[in-house]
């Protein structure tokens, strides 16, 4: 009697064929997971940019045209000087800014620190949304060319805690696990 030693070959090619299907399949998920991290973290850091952007430009603006009370550009700076101490009120991106400001160097330098959440506009529609964070910090420091300033203006991806009374030390809110943060640095 012939033994039929060639009973188990189909399974054996089937079960080589289906893992073959499994580890292309996971290798293909494997990537498509990967590019949509990399796709998040490029849309988290476009708003994190545009966060410090907006947050530069406000500071800019206020500084320099003083909210619109003066022309004279010593009694026009918004912010807070070493021979003018006053913390500044006033809106940015249609959201009240919560501002502090604090001397150093015997009052020398000067820094005002304010936060503000930046709102998108929801696309079709009139309202807007929160979506990132932006903290600013302007420095005005007494030199002998007279005042120059520095503008640091960091972005973030997820929004300010406005309301843990903290001015002088802006938090993030903790609902993301993905802070990212983005910065600009202006000088004049």
């Amino acid at each position: 009697m012939k033994k039929n030693y060639k009973k188990g070959i189909a399974l054996f090619i089937a079960m080589i064929a289906v893992s073959a299907l499994l580890i292309i399949t996971a290798s293909i998920s494997d990537i498509a997971y990967k590019q949509q991290i990399i796709s998040y973290a490029g849309r988290d850091s476009k708003i994190a940019s545009y966060a410090a952007d907006a947050g530069a430009e406000c500071a800019l603006f206020y500084d320099l045209k003083g909210g619109g009370e003066t022309v004279d550009p010593v009694d026009s700076f918004r912010f807070a000087t070493s021979s003018n101490p006053v913390t500044p009120e006033f809106k940015c991106n249609d959201n009240n800014t919560n501002a502090h400001t604090s001397s150093f160097d015997g009052g020398a330098t000067t820094t005002t620190t304010f936060y503000f959440n930046v709102s998108d506009p929801v696309q079709g529609d009139e309202s807007t949304v929160p979506r990132a964070c932006a903290i600013v910090e302007v420095e005005k420091t007494l030199g002998s060319n007279g005042i120059n300033t520095e503008i640091r203006s960091r972005g973030y991806n997820n929004l300010c805690a406005i309301d843990d009374g903290s001015t002088s030390n802006p938090q993030l809110e903790t609902t993301s696990i993905r802070n990212l943060e983005r910065s600009f640095q202006i000088n004049y």
